[in-house]
């Protein structure tokens, strides 16, 4: 038998080599709780919703973290599980909203709003229509060589600062509101040396620029640019009462540049559709409608990264149309529900089903994911098509997002956005 000799200086090695690992594990124990308080501090919302004809709402959070409650009148209970306690909070008529705070001990970490409103109904659409918007300031969307017979080809307006994504609001003092009048005032110049005050993001920036005269006999400062756009999307839903709508869902961004679009002014129009291209392997697909530009549905006032809002100019607009209540974030689940569209030429309920809920990316147009299960819709568009962003969700028969992406390459799939984040920017038009 070998007697292994264990020595003092053997012991302090065995010693060190636990003291290390305790502390690794420490250290990992750290970053992981670290980790996990992000996540949860970053996924609970700031701000609830719940209607005063609710008995009650409930927030559950980890065990070891408590709710206070503001006002503290608030009556509430908490039901204890293993790792963690659900907190039932009681709504009272008297107030219009409680403040949550979420502690560790004495420690705060984080305080949600739950907001009591009064039961809320919108007119769901699903109803296509033409969108046409004007842009407020020229968008520079790329550039371009002058060739002259005096000089060799160059770029005046990149060579005096202008970037791609800045928007040109004015020249030499006037204003500019379209592309015509900006090549006209370029081409009048006589290759003067004229002022652009441009658009970089929120700030502003005054540029000179000297035009070139081109081969072709034309003064030109060598960009790229935009002043609008059109195209087919879908109204989610009417307040009839203010006569506000939304529609689409996302924003309308610039296709070569990818930047949210200004909006000076811009319509939504009767439409028709004409074709549908079905989605195929290597290319999303899109409904191909024609737009009544002599039938003005409404005025576009807001252009937002949750979609287009504005006034309906049409009374009869929403006749036929189901008033349908809206849900709150915390109804929303994984399970069956349906959209409404008009991709068959008239409006209909389509089956889907959410897929799964991303509470990282709650207040995106990525907030859920959803799969269409309707074999009809299958069949006509082979999955979700451009100009369906804004077809209205409906779950448990209440309105709860609308349609937004569609997955390149599974296109009977793709994203919603929450309709709290929708009906939150109606709040922007008086």
């Amino acid at each position: 038998m070998v007697v292994e000799k264990i020595t003092y200086r053997n012991f302090k090695l065995i010693g060190a080599k636990q003291v290390k690992k305790l502390v690794g594990g420490l250290f990992l124990f750290y970053i992981l709780l670290t980790i996990f308080f992000v996540i949860y501090l970053y996924i609970t919302p700031d701000c609830l919703t719940c209607y005063s004809s609710d008995k009650a709402i409930s927030i559950k959070t980890p065990v070891f973290i408590n709710v206070n409650l503001n006002p503290s009148s608030i009556q509430s209970s908490t039901q204890i599980n293993f790792f963690y306690r659900t907190n039932k909070i009681y709504i009272s008529k008297k107030v219009s909203s409680v403040s949550c705070e979420l502690k560790i001990g004495s420690i705060p970490l984080k305080r949600v709003k739950i907001s009591i409103l009064e039961s809320n109904n919108v007119y769901v659409s699903g109803k296509f229509v033409g969108i046409k918007v004007m842009t407020d300031g020229i968008l520079v969307i790329g550039y371009s060589y002058v060739n002259s017979s005096k000089s060799s080809p160059q770029v005046p307006a990149k060579e005096a600062g202008i970037q791609i994504g800045d928007k040109i609001v004015y020249v030499d003092g006037q204003k500019v509101k379209d592309c015509r009048q900006l090549f006209e005032i370029i081409n009048s110049s006589g290759g003067k040396s004229l002022v652009f005050v441009i658009k970089r993001g929120q700030l502003y920036k005054q540029l000179n620029i000297k035009p070139v005269l081109s081969s072709e006999g034309v003064y030109k400062i060598g960009l790229w640019v935009r002043d609008g756009t059109s195209g087919i999307g879908t109204v989610t839903f009417i307040d009839t009462k203010r006569k506000v709508f939304g529609a689409l869902g996302h924003g309308i961004s610039d296709i070569d540049t990818g930047i949210l679009l200004d909006v000076k002014e811009g319509q939504i129009y009767a439409a028709e559709i004409v074709d549908i291209r079905k989605n195929d392997k290597n290319e999303i697909g899109e409904v191909i409608g024609r737009i009544n530009e002599h039938c003005v549905v409404g005025d576009v006032i807001i252009n937002s990264p949750y979609g287009i809002y504005g006034k309906v100019a049409q009374n009869n607009f929403w006749n036929g149309l189901q008033d349908m209540e809206i849900a709150r974030v915390q109804d929303i689940h994984v399970g069956s529900a349906y959209i409404l569209s008009g991709i068959s030429g008239n409006v209909e309920k389509f089956k889907i089903k959410i897929e799964r809920i991303l509470p990282l990316y709650r207040n995106s147009t990525k907030a859920f994911v959803i799969k269409i299960t309707d074999k009809r819709l299958l069949q006509l568009t082979s999955g979700i098509v451009q100009g369906m962003s804004g077809s209205p969700i409906i779950q448990d028969n209440k309105l709860v997002g609308a349609v937004t992406h569609v997955f390149l390459k599974e296109p009977e799939k793709g994203y919603g956005v929450f309709i709290d984040n929708m009906l939150n920017i109606t709040n922007l038009i008086k």
